[in-house]
């Protein structure tokens, strides 16, 4: 390529470069419409709970989250055991604490009626907690919130927690809490409304006898819950809503109401589509609890109470997520110090392709809903920069082997890329099976690690193998000496007396 089409062909990846780094990483003031600051990409990526810090030109915290205790029936808090025993006439005393058993040392009190089997927990009590807590897990699972957990606490109670980047964590713990039988009920208001699925009670038939799945969507700025109905579902509504002008269907879980449908005429589809007031999280919230409910539901399941919701400050530190990127930038000046070094001038092909990755993975970060700025994702994304720069640099070692030997430097760069090609290749490859996988595999804690670790293996092999060898072709007629630029040195060859 001749200096004229290789001038273009650099400014125009240069600007294009700059822009995305810009977009990408560099928040700035701005006037105009209202809009008086511009957040970057990095800016608006969802951040770890562990991770705590300030973005530049916001003032919400970002980092921590909330947690709350949800006690199954039968199960109470030692403060709760203590106010209502306080609260009781002297009368009522003696008969509240009979009835209760303390446990963990107090931190929690089991009825006796309720959980124990003489002066031991039951056995059907432990089963259905244990139901209880997988069907929670599950539903955290489903919503894929960076940083939610559910974890045992006290044996016999559950603390979940959602990161403060979650808008509706208030409301989550209460509906995520929500165990017993998906039902649909049919009528003027909802205390007279009937039950019409499932079917009335003698028949065998549960839930999802009635329905194939519910699930969210959000198109065009308006968001769903999405009820699929199988043939029987379709036809116990149209048989209850025949005639009907102003009533409703009320579809609950554990006898709470989620979904109030007001109904007008005879509603005879297979599908239907909820909006109302729903965002992309509260629809996903809401079909998550039904789906699962209308999965697994019974209407013997535990009752939850929601305890008192906490404020929980970042695991890590409110500066850690700055302390990371001022770390992270530290190593990456490292690298780009050592190939300006050793490679002179070439180090600028190498600082092209590390920007290619990271915007690529940034607006990965960005883009893909389960994926968040933490701890995990930026550990993943640095190895990807570190295998990068080995690969970057084991291709300039074989091109410098190759020139060294006598080639034209055209031809070293081309045999050299040729001779490493299979390692770069097959290393990425391993590193990005081994990625995915894990995620399939792995715990929930590990899961955003893993998948990170996949799609930077793709790209930094992409980056090396494709964008670092063009950067190369692209700079090098602007160097007069092209073994200076890239301070490579040919073989002495001792001469015969």
């Amino acid at each position: 390529m001749g200096k004229v089409k290789s001038a273009i062909v650099l400014t125009l990846i240069t600007i294009v470069i700059a822009v995305l780094c810009v977009v990408c990483f560099v928040p700035f003031p701005c006037d105009g419409n209202g809009l008086n600051y511009f957040n970057s990409i990095l800016g608006i990526a969802e951040k770890d709970a562990d991770l705590g810090g300030y973005l530049i030109g916001e003032t919400e915290y970002v980092g921590g989250g909330y947690s709350a205790v949800l006690y199954p029936e039968g199960v109470i808090s030692g403060r709760d055991y203590e106010n209502n025993l306080a609260a009781s006439s002297e009368d009522e005393k003696e008969d509240y604490a009979s009835d209760y058993q303390a446990y963990a040392d107090g931190a929690v009190y089991l009825e006796k009626e309720t959980v124990l089997d003489g002066e031991n927990v039951s056995e059907s009590f432990k089963e259905d907690f244990s139901r209880t807590v997988s069907i929670l897990e599950e539903r955290f699972e489903r919503l894929h919130v960076p940083g939610a957990s559910v974890r045992i606490a006290d044996d016999y109670t559950v603390k979940v927690s959602l990161p403060a980047s979650y808008s509706l964590s208030g409301a989550a713990f209460e509906y995520l809490g929500l165990m017993g039988e998906f039902t649909v009920s049919f009528g003027s208001d909802e205390a007279s409304a009937e039950t019409i699925i499932p079917a009335p009670r003698g028949t065998e038939h549960p839930a999802s006898y009635y329905f194939k799945s519910i699930s969210s969507r959000t198109a065009s700025g308006v968001s769903y819950v999405i009820l699929n109905m199988t043939d029987e579902g379709r036809e116990a509504v149209a048989e209850a809503t025949e005639g009907a002008t102003s009533s409703y269907l009320y579809f609950k879980v554990g006898g709470e109401t989620l979904i109030t449908l007001t109904v007008s005429e005879q509603i005879d589809q297979s599908s239907l589509y909820i909006s109302g007031s729903y965002d992309k999280d509260s629809s996903e919230l809401v079909a998550t609890v039904l789906d699962t409910a209308m999965e697994n539901g019974t209407e013997n399941d535990l009752a939850l109470t929601v305890g008192e919701m906490v404020r929980d400050r970042a695991a890590y530190g409110d500066s850690a997520l700055w302390m990371l990127y001022i770390a992270f930038g530290v190593l990456l000046v490292a690298s780009l110090a050592f190939f300006f070094i050793r490679y002179g001038r070439l180090g600028f092909a190498h600082l092209y392709t590390l920007l290619v990755y990271l915007i690529a993975m940034t607006l990965c970060i960005w883009a893909i809903d389960f994926l968040s700025l933490g701890v995990g994702s930026v550990l993943a994304v640095l190895f990807g920069a570190i295998v990068l720069s080995v690969s970057d640099a084991m291709a300039y070692e074989y091109a410098r082997k190759e020139f060294a030997t006598g080639k034209t430097m055209t031809f070293a760069v081309k045999s050299g890329y040729k001779k490493c090609f299979w390692h770069i290749f097959d290393m990425h490859i391993v590193l990005a099976a081994l990625g995915f996988i894990a995620y399939f595999i792995a715990l929930t804690e590990l899961s955003v690690f893993a998948f990170t670790l996949g799609i930077a293996m793709f790209f930094s092999g992409l980056a090396t193998l494709a964008v670092g060898r063009f950067c190369w072709y692209i700079m090098m007629p602007f160097a007069k000496d092209k073994a200076k630029f890239c301070r490579f040195h040919r073989e002495e060859v001792e001469e015969d007396d």
